[in-house]
């Protein structure tokens, strides 16, 4: 476990009253947002234990130089960093050490608490493509990422577009005592301890409906369907386009024994016939759902469970079901991301 890191601040002390303060006033404000979009009340809110150095995933771009840092939002303005205040310890611990790195679009620093990863992308393929191998990054610019792992204390992994170099890539946070594995460039949560409450929110939800057979679109390495298999026994099938994602949750569901149909498709194509179940989960990105609803309340299923990053598209999502019979039967939002206009929203629809 790392320790903690004595040069985070934010605003003064970490998490100082101060801080404490600013956090639940925003998180009142969001949450107000979110009832407006969803026209339904917010029947709960989940603070997130840490107002700073929360985050198991930072993002940064090199300059010409290569160093490392930020682009001022809403512009071009580059902002060379060796320390990001919302990152976790460890992130911080690597980062101060890291030199400049030449001939990369930048770098993603990854940890789950007990080691990190470097995940770089090579120029003009975007952290996006990041899990295609680029062949024509130069020799040197490998050779020289690979040796990070001996040069920078605290850093276990390098990967390059999503293919390990040197040391080990893998990560292995921990949901509802289950441990995961998230290869380099798979998705996972960036606020351990809220990313716990809210798959204990889900399961919850999930467990009530007395489900035989679950769908979970979105299913990414599996941090929800997984907790979900173990709770209620139920059939569960998952559906994530990103096949390194379904990969990281087939493995991780054989280290446990849990069976699971995990599929590697496109969940923003699902059709209604595509699988068996009474209960529905989806955890799509920002830009959400579009038609995935209709398809989804075909088959009428007894309960729709929705986590979304964006209430906007969530709550454009859910007029289909409301339409097709669905009532919001719970809403809560969870401060995933503490210091930021986001917020992480569950929906419960009701048959």
């Amino acid at each position: 476990m790392s320790t903690p890191d004595p040069d985070i601040a934010v605003l003064g002390r970490p998490d100082s009253p101060e801080l404490r303060e600013q956090v639940t006033r925003e998180l009142d404000d969001k949450a107000d947002r979110v009832g407006q979009l969803m026209q339904y009340r917010v029947d709960a809110r989940h603070p997130s234990p840490h107002a700073s150095a929360y985050r198991t995933r930072i993002s940064l771009r090199t300059d010409r130089e290569g160093r490392l840092g930020f682009t001022r939002p809403r512009s071009h303005e580059f902002l060379p960093a060796t320390h990001a205040p919302l990152a976790r310890p460890a992130i911080n611990g690597v980062l101060r050490h890291l030199p400049a790195l030449q001939g990369l679009g930048g770098v993603e620093l990854r940890t789950d608490d007990e080691r990190v990863v470097l995940a770089a992308w090579s120029p003009r393929r975007g952290k996006g493509a990041r899990n295609r191998r680029n062949r024509g990054v130069p020799s040197e610019v490998r050779e020289r990422l690979a040796a990070l792992v001996s040069e920078v204390p605290g850093l276990d992994g390098v990967a390059l577009d999503g293919h390990r170099l040197a040391g080990d890539t893998i990560l292995h946070p921990t949901v509802a005592g289950l441990r995961l594995h998230v290869g380099p460039a798979s998705f996972f949560q960036v606020n351990l301890e809220v990313n716990a409450a809210l798959a204990g929110a889900v399961v919850e939800a999930v467990r009530a409906a007395e489900p035989t057979a679950i769908v979970d679109l979105y299913s990414g390495v599996g941090n929800l369907s997984l907790p979900m298999a173990v709770a209620t026994g139920a059939r569960m099938t998952l559906v994530e386009s990103h096949p390194q994602a379904t990969a990281d949750a087939r493995r991780a569901a054989r280290a446990h024994g849990i069976e699971v149909d995990a599929r590697a498709a496109d969940a923003d194509r699902f059709q209604a016939g595509d699988a068996f179940f009474d209960v529905a989960v989806l955890d799509p990105p920002r830009a959400g759902a579009p038609g995935v609803l209709e398809q989804l309340v075909v088959t009428r299923p007894r309960r729709i469970v929705y986590v979304s990053c964006h209430a906007p598209a969530l709550a454009r999502d859910v007029r289909a079901a409301r339409g097709a019979g669905y009532r919001v039967s719970h809403l809560a939002v969870f401060d995933m991301f503490p210091q930021t206009p986001h917020v992480e929203t569950l929906c419960v629809l009701e048959r």
